[in-house]
């Protein structure tokens, strides 16, 4: 269930700043090693997120005084983030396969989207009140394994609320990513299992839109698990971006749920 914990939390146009997105974003390209120059870089970043509509977005001019300034004194983030889990998982990457890829196959329109996404995300549901953190596996009571990009709990007296959330930043999106993320999910959370239940929420989130193929797996997800999947895609992210406070944000996302595949249209908010 989405909610708010308190009134407390209702704040305006909470956005992570632009400062912080750039910086996350140089550091992720920059461990590529495959990106030299904040020209390139200014321009990577105009044609990744132009698919990402953004009321006020990152403009080339504020962009290249921050990849300057940061890549002349680079903050911790460069040596947190620069390892294979994090850099594989922001382009989308299966890990296996990620050691075997050459740098010059790297799709850094994928990262930077997943970046900039996962920072909205992240940002949006700690200001409903969750506690969030981003791309930390969780163990499965069957020793499966599951890695949210996004991943929140709130704790209420109603009992503990979990929102996972995976990106699918390809153009078009990746059906093999979306049955992967979901194939990963149904592994950790078995039935029955405390793990992830009815009261959760699983989002698959791209940019663009799914094909056929890929909303039906979503669709045979939400049917064959008790809790709830729902897909985001471009004129939703509109929607949540557009949106003037913390407040608004929810109510957009409880529409989205409730317009969702079956149980989601069933479903009662408080």
């Amino acid at each position: 269930m989405l909610k708010l914990k308190s009134k407390d939390y209702i704040r305006r146009d909470k956005m992570p700043g632009t400062e912080e997105i750039v910086a996350k974003i140089v550091a992720a390209v920059a461990a590529t090693y495959v990106i030299e120059g904040v020209d390139n870089l200014s321009t990577l970043f105009s044609k990744a997120l132009q698919s990402i509509k953004r009321k006020g977005s990152l403009k080339t001019n504020e962009m290249r005084k921050l990849s300057e300034s940061i890549k002349k004194n680079p903050p911790d983030v460069f040596r947190l983030q620069s390892n294979a889990n994090t850099l594989s998982r922001w382009l989308e990457i299966p890990r296996d396969d990620f050691e075997r890829t050459p740098p010059d196959q790297y799709n850094t329109d994928v990262l930077i989207r997943h970046v900039y996404l996962e920072q909205l995300f992240a940002s949006w549901l700690t200001d409903l009140g969750y506690k969030v953190s981003t791309g930390q596996a969780r163990l499965g009571v069957e020793g499966w394994e599951f890695v949210p990009d996004v991943y929140g709990e709130l704790e209420t007296i109603h009992g503990i609320f979990q929102v996972a959330v995976n990106f699918v930043c390809q153009d078009p999106p990746s059906t093999a990513r979306v049955s992967f993320v979901c194939e990963s999910l149904e592994a950790y959370a078995v039935k029955k299992s405390p793990e992830f239940s009815e009261k959760d929420i699983f989002m698959v989130v791209t940019p663009f839109k799914f094909s056929a193929t890929a909303n039906s797996a979503l669709v045979k997800e939400d049917k064959d698990h008790s809790y709830y999947v729902v897909k985001i895609e471009s004129n939703n992210l509109f929607d949540l971006i557009q949106a003037r406070d913390t407040q608004e944000r929810l109510k957009v996302f409880q529409n989205i749920v409730k317009g969702a595949y079956g149980k989601g249209g069933q479903k009662t908010w408080v």
